[in-house]
């Protein structure tokens, strides 16, 4: 890849990292993974079917959780972000390794 193509991503992942959506969103990563409660409640849907009650009612405790939603909806704007990065990349290279 073009060294100005590096340089210029190794700046976007340097404005990233800075932006205060990006801190907030470690921030409640931490906040989540340190909930034991919630990531009991998240290994337990992961076993159950998707059609069951209790998946229903568990899946709702667990995006009820302030900390959670607003985690997912900052994750929602970043892989919106990156995704429309990866395709502007793809349209500098030959091949596209980047979907």
């Amino acid at each position: 890849m073009n060294i100005e193509i590096i340089n210029k991503l190794d700046e976007i992942i340097g404005l990233i990292k800075s932006d205060k959506d990006y801190i907030r969103m470690n921030q409640l990563n931490n906040i989540i993974m340190s909930n034991k409660q919630l990531i009991e409640k998240i290994n337990i849907l992961k076993t159950l079917n998707t059609y069951d009650e209790k998946y229903l009612e568990m899946k709702k405790e667990i995006i009820d959780n302030p900390e959670f939603k607003e985690y997912k909806e900052l994750e929602k704007d970043y892989y919106f972000f990156i995704k429309e990065i990866n395709s502007r990349l793809n349209t500098l290279k030959e091949t596209s390794a980047c979907k």
